[in-house]
């Protein structure tokens, strides 16, 4: 009979890896109810770790390190938020560094994992190729959130960006839009994903490709500013507006209100993120609402199996639910 795997005790005790780990650890961020599932799991199983925690736990800083582009995103703040609180919960320091998208700092940053500066890495905008993301994934304890390489050995949380685009698309298509602008960001893969969601929802509509417009630029206000006056220089205008993030599309309300136009009467506008800028907007944003604090949770999670668990290697990525919150941006 096969050696029963980590894996195995997960399943047969209906708790995540992480859950396991945490009690092989000791750790005290573990209800009583998991741990008697788990050891019972264990005792059934006849499970022996290929080391015991203690032994695990030996050489080990206690400190993870997160890497970012930038820290002016709202859901890279929260979802850090989630990284630091769970990794408080089992005993570990979080560190959070920003790269400026540059490789050379980044491969910097990466050798602290490499170096034993760190015992494992969460990467929530990775600069280097995929393939350099799955490599490494391969050798040692990395996992990505919100922004995933296309990597095959690296696990990543995120939700559906194709799909919470489409999503939206039909909302705005749904209550009036024939006449659709993006502001997106192709630069980045979830905005190339959201670009896709756009495209399939104009055209399971019936949306004629001159129905639908498309410019891009960084995710910041003054660019939504920036991208609105050029698009309200189109003749007809666009009647409804989809940015690819909250903070663009505060600077798209602004731009169109500034013009002497309503919204969402003239045209209708929505965002993305639903962080706190939606509803600082006037009038406030409909928007797509991302599970950041628990994708970052979620992130440490698998990250704490991977350093603590030998053998455990989970690969692909998980889609967290988002969410559709209309507002009064967007027509009735």
């Amino acid at each position: 009979m096969a050696r029963a795997t980590v894996q195995d005790v997960a399943r047969t005790a209906g708790v995540s890896v992480g859950t396991v780990s945490r009690v092989l650890n000791k750790s005290p961020a573990v209800s009583e109810s998991s741990k008697e599932k788990v050891t019972a799991a264990i005792r059934q199983l006849n499970y022996r770790p290929l080391a015991s925690a203690r032994d695990l736990r030996r050489d080990r800083t206690m400190r993870i390190l997160a890497l970012a582009k930038n820290l002016n995103s709202p859901i890279i703040s929260e979802a850090f938020r989630g990284v630091g609180d769970a990794a408080a919960s089992a005993g570990y320091v979080s560190l959070i560094a920003p790269t400026s998208g540059d490789p050379e700092r980044e491969q910097q940053l990466v050798d602290m994992l490499r170096n034993g500066s760190v015992d494992g890495l969460i990467m929530f905008s990775p600069t280097m190729p995929d393939e350099d993301v799955d490599e490494m994934a391969e050798q040692l304890s990395v996992v990505q959130v919100c922004e995933i390489a296309d990597s095959e050995a690296a696990f990543g949380v995120s939700i559906d960006d194709r799909q919470a685009a489409f999503d939206i698309t039909r909302h705005l298509i749904e209550t009036g839009g024939r006449r659709l602008a993006m502001i997106g960001n192709r630069a980045a893969r979830s905005g190339r994903l959201r670009e896709e969601g756009f495209r399939q929802a104009a055209a399971e509509a019936g949306l004629s490709p001159d129905q639908t417009l498309f410019v891009e630029g960084e995710f910041d206000f003054h660019t939504g500013r920036r991208l609105t006056r050029k698009l309200l220089k189109i003749d007809p205008l666009p009647d409804a507006v989809f940015c690819g993030s909250d903070t663009v599309a505060a600077g798209c309300v602004r731009e169109i209100t500034d013009a002497g136009l309503r919204v969402p009467d003239d045209i209708a506008v929505a965002g993305f993120d639903d962080s706190v800028q939606a509803e600082m907007c006037v009038p406030e944003l409909t928007t797509i609402r991302q599970p950041a604090y628990d994708m970052g949770r979620l992130a440490f999670e698998e990250l704490f199996a991977r350093m603590t668990v030998p053998g455990v290697h989970r690969r692909g990525r998980t889609f967290l639910p988002h969410e559709l919150v209309v507002r009064d941006s967007t027509r009735n």
